[in-house]
């Protein structure tokens, strides 16, 4: 497929509906405001006006521009020093000069150039700039969607492995520590099977002293790409996993083995790059920071200046267990089958800086389900009419029905989700595939930014669920297209299915036949074309028909691994639609929804389980939970869930009077002491889940505590 670049690139443009530019992310399918008195006139402008790299600009004729809600503002000038810092309900004025002022959170990079003088005044609504002696503000944007440079083939020969996967560090823009940030990583080049090695002369790996040796076999070879990627390390058979430089070497093992020890380094280097980082462009308050100086003597102005190999010397001569409840909970755990044909997913989760495990043999069926079938029993024994399938008799039992496929439960990770690459069904996993991955780069840019959902509906007795249709798109700045239909046929669910939908809610039931509609079933495995993106399939062991839907086109779905009770599922959809509207992608959708709902695991992901509907508007999706404190405070505390666009490394900035530290985005974050006023006021900025007295709210339907 050939790629029109230019339909790549941000377009930055007037606003539909209010007076304003509106840039959207044709790839990414986001979109931000900036708002301006009247409609300005805008036109194209230089990329290189501006001190961070701008895939598009443009010129916008105003003196006056005010963001839709509170986004982080950096003022530096023309050297990239930091001017001013501006965090919530802060005002700042600053002579005239020649600025650059980044936005932070945006779903689009977004930076200004400006030769005038600065007067910036923020609220918890939004923020404003007033330019003195110029009327142009100059807007550079920047995509975070990242395509790999190159595509490097490799035999199955374990030493062309190693030669092929060395190359992925060659999509980090730097080797010091600023690559824990995400927008400096780059995805790696792709890696695919052929007849003989082959790098394209265009990749560029780094030579910075340091490599990686582990014994050729595909067991060791595949848990420390991501390690190998982040530090831009070579590859390189030897006789025991070590990090080896010229000056020094770091055993990969411990008393727990090979792949604990490699998860535990990555984490540490991660963690004490982010740390030492701020000794560079982001001077910033970081939480982790001040949680790693009580437990550790390291004068991070030093090592911030030394090479990557004494920077890493210095970082592995500190015990893990001194710094283990600094890390940030890890975004992904993927076990990957230790074979060949395996090989191209690993790019993918290097770039997500994923923790990789090579399992053995998948257990049987019946060890794997054994637990899970009792719940089901228990929720059916006493009500089989309440069950989210058709009265159509099925060839299998009721309550685990998916036999075409071997059904396991991976070993439990220690991570928000957990995947799994490879032949069988993962209860408890998402089950991602080579093909979803590849398929996150075969984008078709639009020019059109509502977002698309579908909800279908095709059983009466499931219209309690209908509600769904008036919880997508309840997001302020961002248009959606809502469409609900009922009661389809076959051929009218195929047109559904063959339509630009970026994400479909189907209501109803599934048989081994297929999806059931008003005239028969329609079986996605046999469909021939699917571009529906995204899904959920609220409907009985719903996974075979989701990964023929994946398989025939779409990027990835929410299904159901066995049957379910109808007003179960019913909660789950309603939880599924509100957490999707807010940007959660639909691994971690599904992660809280096991921990939350009656029947949550029986939900899993299939395809790429990184994929989200729209972007969440802090950045980083969040969950908070509420505890009673001291007095009359409450204790907060804030979990991230790191997607595509803030994957880990990125900074996270509460919106909370007076709070100037920053954490980093995954897991839990920091707490906070807050009054009830304080409390309700920050809940109320946004719409996010809630954690209260173990049960799920959202925040904006809270008005007391």
């Amino acid at each position: 497929m050939t790629i029109d670049l230019d339909a790549t690139r941000p377009q930055i443009r007037s606003h539909p509906s209010r007076d304003g530019a509106q840039i959207v992310d044709p790839i990414q399918e986001t979109q931000f405001a900036l708002l301006t008195p009247e409609q300005p006139d805008i036109s194209d402008c230089d990329t290189e006006r501006f001190y961070f790299p701008a895939d598009t600009a443009a010129t916008i004729r105003t003196d006056t521009i005010e963001t839709p809600y509170f986004v982080g503002v950096w003022i530096r000038d023309e050297e990239g020093d930091t001017v001013a810092e501006i965090s919530d309900r802060e005002s700042v004025n600053i002579q005239p000069g020649r600025y650059n002022v980044e936005l932070a959170t945006t779903q689009i990079k977004l930076q200004f150039a400006i030769e005038g003088g600065i007067a910036v005044t923020s609220t918890e609504d939004g923020v404003t700039l007033s330019l003195s002696e110029t009327d142009r503000l100059h807007v550079g944007a920047r995509s975070v969607h990242e395509q790999p440079a190159a595509t490097v083939t490799t035999t199955e020969e374990p030493e062309d492995l190693m030669a092929a996967l060395s190359t992925l560090g060659s999509a980090l823009k730097t080797t010091s520590c600023e690559r824990s940030f995400p927008s400096l990583r780059g995805h790696p080049p792709l890696v695919e099977l052929g007849d003989e090695l082959s790098i394209p002369e265009a990749i560029d790996s780094p030579d910075n002293g340091v490599a990686i040796e582990v014994p050729p076999v595909e067991e060791f070879i595949y848990p420390v790409v991501p390690l190998v990627y982040y530090l831009g390390a070579t590859l390189q058979p030897g006789p025991s996993p070590r990090i080896v430089t010229e000056e020094w070497s770091y055993p990969l093992d411990g008393n727990d083995g090979f792949e604990p020890a490699v998860a535990r380094t990555l984490k540490q280097i991660l963690l004490l790059d982010c740390v030492t980082r701020t000794e560079g462009y982001y001077q910033v308050d970081l939480h982790e920071r001040g949680e790693v100086k009580k437990r550790v003597d390291l004068d991070f102005a030093k090592v911030y200046e030394r090479s990557l190999p004494e920077q890493l010397r210095t970082y592995l001569e500190i015990p893990y267990d001194s710094l283990a409840d600094v890390v940030p909970k890890w975004k992904l755990t993927a076990d990957v089958r230790p074979y060949a044909e395996y090989v191209s997913a690993l790019p993918f989760l290097a770039n997500e800086l994923a923790i990789v495990r090579c399992p053995g043999a998948v257990p049987s069926d019946d060890e794997a389900l054994e637990d899970l079938s009792e719940q089901v029993e228990s929720f059916f024994r006493d009500n089989p009419q309440a069950l989210r399938r058709s009265t159509k008799a099925r060839s299998t039992n009721s309550s685990t029905s998916t036999t075409d496929t071997d059904i396991f439960r991976p070993e439990p990770a220690d991570s928000i989700e957990q995947a799994y690459v490879g032949d069988g069904l993962p209860v408890g996993a998402s089950k991602m595939t080579v093909d979803a991955y590849h398929r996150r780069l075969s984008f078709e840019p639009t020019t059109d930014p509502q977002i698309r959902v579908a909800v279908v509906c095709n059983d009466e007795e499931m219209t309690d669920e209908n509600v769904v249709s008036e919880i997508y798109g309840t997001r302020d700045w961002v248009e959606f297209d809502i469409s609900f239909q009922e009661q389809l046929t076959t051929t009218e669910m195929r047109e559904v299915l063959k339509s630009d939908v970026d994400f479909l809610h189907y209501i109803g039931h599934v048989d081994d036949e297929g999806i059931r509609c008003t005239d028969g079933y329609l079986d996605t495995r046999h469909l021939s074309e699917v571009n529906v993106s995204a899904f959920l399939l609220n409907a009985c062991d719903s996974y075979e028909q989701g990964r023929g839907l994946v398989d025939s086109g779409a990027m990835a779905g929410i299904a159901t691994v066995t049957d379910i009770v109808n007003e179960a599922a019913t909660s789950v959809g309603r939880t599924a639609a509100k957490l999707l509207n807010q940007g959660f992608s639909l691994a971690a959708t599904v992660s809280i929804i096991k921990e939350y709902e009656q029947i949550g695991h029986h939900y899993l992901v299939v395809g790429d389980a990184s994929s989200s509907i729209v972007e969440n508007q802090s950045g980083t999706p969040n969950r908070i939970n509420i505890e009673a404190g001291d007095s009359d405070n409450y204790e907060m505390t804030l979990f991230g869930y790191p997607n595509l666009s803030t994957p880990m490394g990125t900074m996270f900035l509460p919106q909370i009077n007076g709070e100037t530290t920053y954490c980093l985005n995954s897991g839990r974050m920091r707490t906070y002491s807050l009054t009830e006023p304080e409390l309700l006021d920050f809940l109320h900025k946004q719409d996010v889940p809630v954690d209260l007295d173990g049960s799920l709210r959202w925040s904006m339907g809270l008005t007391e505590l």
